[in-house]
């Protein structure tokens, strides 16, 4: 699935990374992290993968200068909803109920693709993130922040 083709790209690529003293930045998922997530367990156990083969890449190419890491975007408007089924409209009503619950989204926004395309910029960048080694960096607008059994209105709770 996920990991498969990170790996065999990496291999073939090994050379002219280490070549080229390049840099890996991997995009995972805030599913990854630890907690469950019962409607897409494998997407989520794929991408949990993906931050150990991040690590475990990073420990094997950093003495040949190749620096490798990774992002984890929380809710991204794209095409994937729709490509994972959802129809449009169904896409757009996550994407508000995100825009308008800051219990579930501190920020209560969805990010932009380019928003996590500048953080992917930053990882490549070895000027500006140098020491910056087999991590995989969070960028999910807070949602990671929020822990599950706390994710709700209390007002609506209340009110109902």
């Amino acid at each position: 699935m996920q990991i498969g083709g990170v790996l065999h790209l990496v291999t073939v690529a090994r050379p002219h990374l280490i070549k080229s003293k390049g840099e890996i930045v991997n995009v995972s998922s805030i599913l990854a992290l630890n907690f469950g997530n019962v409607q897409t367990p494998y997407y989520a156990i794929a991408k949990a993968g993906l931050d150990q083969l991040t690590r475990s890449l990073a420990i094997d190419l950093i003495e040949h200068g190749v620096r490798v890491n990774g992002v984890s975007p929380g809710i991204v408007k794209t095409s994937f909803m729709e490509k994972s089924g959802l129809t449009k409209e169904q896409a757009d009503k996550v994407y508000d109920f995100f825009g308008t619950q800051k219990y579930s989204c501190p920020r209560g926004k969805y990010a932009e693709p380019m928003e996590i395309a500048n953080v992917i910029a930053f990882l490549a960048d070895r000027r500006a993130s140098s020491f910056i080694i087999g991590q995989t960096i969070v960028a999910d607008g807070g949602m990671s922040l929020i822990m599950g059994a706390y994710s709700y209105d209390y007002e609506k709770v209340l009110a109902s």
